[in-house]
């Protein structure tokens, strides 16, 4: 239980340096899943991108889609 606690705390701590940068936090998730509002710009750059440990995938969704809570 520690770890997940470390872990959402260090999750949140990311999303708020990204918040604090300008961008729009829409919802956080689980531990692995943030949502931001970026049209024209990149993800921001407090989350390290890719698929490797300690990386976040990046998903690029159309305007107007739903994202089913879950489904991410």
């Amino acid at each position: 239980m520690s770890m997940v606690a470390e872990a959402s705390v260090c999750h949140w701590t990311v999303a708020f340096k990204a918040v604090q940068q300008g961008h729009r936090l829409i919802a956080l998730r689980n531990v692995d899943a943030a949502i931001f509002w970026v049209p024209d710009e990149p993800a921001p750059d407090t989350y390290r991108v890719g698929t490797g440990f300690g990386e976040v995938k990046a998903k690029f969704i159309q305007p107007g889609t739903l994202i089913p809570e879950g489904d991410d």
